[in-house]
């Protein structure tokens, strides 16, 4: 079986990247792309740290973040509890499942024009795009995780007299936990995307905002410093849950690859 060393861990990551940025910077550089149009990284990288040091990129980046993180948050709440319910009472579903399946295949995109209709275009509206998409992930993976629990040890629950409510905590939660992560990691990188979506269409601030408007004023550099900073800022957000979901499951040994 082969290993990898500490040395080809750091390396290996950064193979791919530094052939990506290479090959940008020398294609603006010999003019194969225009630099009207398309900035080098080093120029990236430079308007990066002015609009940090001008406090801008932090501005646009706190606006976005609360957004997010606001209906990420409550989304995520909504649909892990009602997920709960639905998964481990039939009459639950027969009540809520079907009309939520048929509001499942709706893209969340296009809810934002009547969003905006019944909520302005102001916070609300963009909150509720991303509580409306979070629900809906998290909901379906919380029921398909807590309908995946091995039958046996539901039995076994019954036969020691647990209650529901120990059921649902020592057994049905533990058990549905890595499908519960799987959709919140899903719902987080959808609400990303939704977020970005909506500050394009109806904002004045936001790292979709930035840039919107860098690129009808054709500033290629503030374009790319919104999009690396929205990479960095999911991926942040992904580590984060990836960490959490580790703590919650270290009883799980489950294969790593070779």
């Amino acid at each position: 079986m082969s290993t990898i060393s500490a040395k080809q861990k750091i390396i290996l990551p950064l193979i791919i990247p530094v052939i990506l940025l290479v090959a940008w910077e020398w294609s603006v550089r010999s003019g194969l792309l225009p630099n009207t149009l398309i900035a080098s990284p080093s120029q990236v990288v430079r308007d990066f740290f002015d609009l940090a040091i001008s406090g801008e990129l932090l501005v646009h980046s706190l606006v976005s973040l609360y957004r997010l993180v606001l209906g990420f948050a409550v989304g995520t709440l909504i649909g892990l509890s009602l997920g709960v319910i639905v998964g481990t009472s039939k009459f639950a579903e027969k009540l809520f499942a079907p009309t939520i399946q048929f509001l499942a295949p709706i893209p969340p995109i296009a809810w934002i024009p009547l969003l905006i209709i019944l909520l302005g275009i102001g916070e609300a509206s963009k909150i509720g795009l991303i509580i409306i998409a979070s629900f809906v992930v998290v909901y379906l993976n919380t029921v398909q995780g807590i309908r995946s629990t091995d039958q046996k040890l539901v039995d076994v629950a019954h036969v020691l007299r647990k209650p529901n409510k120990e059921l649902i905590k020592k057994v049905l939660l533990p058990s549905a936990t890595p499908h519960i992560f799987t959709g919140m990691r899903i719902a987080l990188g959808l609400s990303w995307i939704l977020l970005i979506a909506a500050e394009v269409i109806a904002s004045s601030k936001g790292l979709g905002w930035l840039i919107w408007d860098s690129r009808n004023f054709s500033r290629p550099d503030d374009l790319f410093v919104g999009i690396i900073t929205i990479g960095i800022l999911g991926k942040l957000s992904d580590m984060v849950l990836v960490a959490i979901e580790k703590e919650l499951t270290k009883w799980r040994t489950v294969f790593q690859g070779k």
